[in-house]
């Protein structure tokens, strides 16, 4: 008899350890499946933010552009009305320096 509780003890050993694995497979494995959706929503949340700032900087380099080109086409016109103003009086010799000067 000796012998059968030798392997009884082996046995019910052999289970006990068996089990603490399983379980402990199973929750890190539930942990992970848990926590799966947590770090997806928070990458989801960062690329929201990240768009909406480079949606920011867009516009506003969209009305930067706007502004440039409205202040491009008021030096053209400047230039443009400087140029009539020139040409009405004298020869080009003169008109260049007067633009130099």
């Amino acid at each position: 008899m000796d012998w059968y509780s030798a392997l009884a003890v082996f046995a019910i050993a052999a289970a006990i350890t068996i089990t603490v694995v399983v379980l402990l497979a199973v929750r890190s494995l539930r942990r992970s499946l848990d926590d799966g959706p947590l770090k997806q929503a928070n990458q989801m949340r960062r690329l929201i933010e990240t768009v909406a700032t480079l949606s920011q900087q867009q516009q506003d380099a969209d009305a930067k552009i706007l502004r440039l080109a409205e202040a491009h086409r008021k030096l053209a016109e400047d230039l443009a009305a400087m140029g009539e103003r020139l040409g009405e009086g004298g020869t080009a010799a003169a008109n260049a320096s007067r633009v130099i000067h």
